[in-house]
């Protein structure tokens, strides 16, 4: 592969190969075949109290004849058979995001993890959310068919699997950030401890590294890469590898809580901003907030060695000292 679009590459590979192992999974035919095939009595005569609107019933029951489990929730179900409930939070058009803010978490039971405990009341209070949705999509649509319905649950899975590929761009702009820093360090004898070669696999390696020159290295979720000495900060590094142009100013916005709390603990730490996208409005921003030093492209970083060289020099010279 050429290495000036490895990392580009690396993500449209990964989200290729998403599509088609969750495809392959087929999730939503197997949750669909347990609700078709779930034949223990259910009781409906609750229906104000399962959030069933009465409007949306009788279009359903008596207008098209579908079985009520096939299109409403019903918390016994979800009890026998947890991971029906991607089945009934597709029909009501819910990410997992949106629907864990109404009933909590809720990825182990729809993964169907054998660990996974449901409660009667949070699978009441699942049912209820969900039919207050789908009664709400029924009455407001025109035509609604059960068709519709497994086209919406089919387009709530793209939104899931796009929420995952956000987060693993996020993880490889880091794994590939950070394993370059360790390298340049291992490579001039910077690392004091614990003593690597650099070639170990960066999920195998400890987050705290103690540099040269009493420096202390820290990978962390917030800031991504953090630089002390004696506990008091000399740099911090924001890491944001998303390559949408129209979330850039989000993604900033996350790493700004990182710098600003670096710049109350030490009015003299250096922030640093890695992005994979600088837009017009991002440089404004960044401009405005007088909170980064130093913004750097990552794709640059990672694919232009005389635009990678300058950031190192910058970071391990002229703000670390370190070299």
């Amino acid at each position: 592969m050429d290495a000036k679009h490895s990392y580009q590459d690396n993500l449209r590979f990964f989200r290729s190969l998403l599509i088609v192992t969750s495809l392959q999974k087929r999730q939503d035919l197997r949750v669909a075949e347990i609700v078709q095939v779930f034949s223990d009595p259910l009781d409906w005569s609750q229906r104000d109290h399962l959030m069933v609107a009465e409007e949306a019933w009788e279009y359903v029951v008596n207008g098209r004849g579908y079985a009520p489990q096939l299109v409403f929730c019903h918390p016994d179900l979800l009890l026998a058979h947890h991971q029906t409930s991607l089945y009934y939070r597709g029909l009501s058009g819910m990410s997992i995001k949106t629907a864990s803010g109404y009933v909590g978490s809720i990825d182990n039971l729809e993964q169907g993890n054998p660990r996974s405990r449901l409660s009667a009341a949070k699978a009441l209070k699942m049912a209820q959310t969900y039919n207050t949705f789908i009664s709400s999509i029924i009455v407001n649509s025109t035509e609604w068919t059960l068709e519709n319905g497994r086209r919406t649950i089919i387009a709530t899975l793209g939104i899931s699997l796009d929420g995952t590929m956000r987060n693993k761009i996020g993880s490889l702009a880091e794994e590939r950030i950070r394993t370059m820093l360790l390298r340049w360090l291992v490579e001039r004898n910077l690392v004091i401890a614990p003593t690597l070669s650099g070639d170990e696999a960066l999920e195998d390696l400890p987050s705290q590294f103690q540099l040269a020159k009493e420096i202390e290295m820290t990978f962390t979720s917030e800031p991504d890469v953090a630089f002390r000495r004696d506990g008091e900060l000399l740099a911090v590094i924001e890491i944001k590898g998303g390559i949408d142009p129209a979330g850039a100013l989000e993604r900033y916005g996350a790493a700004t809580k990182s710098f600003q709390h670096a710049v109350n603990d030490r009015s003299r730490c250096r922030n640093y901003y890695l992005t994979a996208v600088v837009t017009p409005e991002l440089s404004s921003r960044i401009h405005s907030d007088r909170l980064v030093d130093h913004t750097f492209n990552i794709i640059d970083l990672l694919e232009n060695p005389a635009i990678r060289e300058e950031f190192l020099t910058e970071l391990f010279h002229h703000t670390l000292r370190l070299v």
